[in-house]
């Protein structure tokens, strides 16, 4: 990446350091975190770059939850500590938009307006975030930028295969984030592989959304096979009881579709 490709990051760095300068804002931050109990008190440093460094570097989901549920609980409302809750939360997710950004890239794409359209989307989901959704939070924000930005990104542009022809959902259903990425991409020229990578998402959904988008966007799986796999995952997902013949035999068959396209998947890999 050069370095004129680094200016949009590069400024948040330079607010970022403008940020972390005054001892204020790591105060309230540190304290908002400690109020919630997700440390013990006096735990954390009082420096606002370190404390966030560190909450970042901890490599644990539940962990990474509670302390961002915590930030954009505050980011949701108004006034100056919602603006550095916000603020906190962006800075935490600049690698994963780097990452997003590179691969939103085209050869009609420049860098810098990708990364603009990037980081603008971040900060519109970071104040917007569902709060009911408590797990796999970075994740969530990472798909939830993807889903803002590729539909700003691509409001010109023509797209060659789209998981909105997978489901007829209600706009406002209280779906998974990753339905609705899905059911507004699937995923854009296969992006939902390279999606699951920045957001470390190594859940058997989120393996599911990028088979589907590869074998889709290969010609190795149809469109109204794929719909129908989807229909099959959400039926075995709500099934309370044992499976009935039917459901049995539907099963069989998504199994029979996609071991075929997995297998080409894994040796393209």
């Amino acid at each position: 990446m050069g370095a004129t490709k680094q200016r949009v990051f590069a400024g948040l760095d330079a607010e970022w350091a403008l940020v972390c300068a005054d001892p204020a804002s790591g105060s309230l931050v540190r304290g908002w975190i400690e109020e919630s109990g997700v440390v013990p008190a006096g735990t954390l440093p009082s420096g606002l770059r370190e404390l966030v460094a560190g909450l970042a570097d901890r490599r644990d989901t539940k962990f990474s939850d509670r302390w961002l549920s915590t930030l954009l609980e505050r980011a949701s409302g108004k006034g100056q500590q919602a603006q550095l809750a916000a603020r906190v939360v962006v800075q935490a997710m600049v690698p994963g938009m780097v990452c997003l950004t590179q691969s939103l890239l085209t050869p009609q794409r420049d860098f810098d307006e990708v990364a603009q359209v990037v980081v603008g989307c971040l900060y519109v989901v970071t104040r917007t975030f569902p709060l009911h959704r408590q797990t796999k939070v970075a994740a969530n924000l990472v798909l939830e930028t993807l889903h803002h930005a590729t539909r700003e990104l691509g409001a010109d542009e023509a797209h060659e295969a789209r998981l909105d022809d997978l489901w007829d959902v209600p706009a406002d259903a209280q779906d998974d984030v990753a339905d609705r990425v899905a059911q507004t991409l699937l995923i854009e020229r296969g992006q939902a592989q390279q999606v699951a990578d920045v957001a470390d998402v190594k859940s058997a959904e989120g393996e599911l959304v990028a088979l589907l988008a590869w074998g889709v966007d290969h010609g190795s799986l149809p469109i109204e096979q794929a719909r129908s796999v989807v229909s099959v995952v959400r039926e075995e997902a709500e099934r309370a009881g044992a499976a009935t013949p039917a459901a049995r035999k539907r099963r069989s068959r998504a199994i029979s579709w996609l071991r075929p396209v997995a297998a080409e998947w894994v040796r393209a890999a």
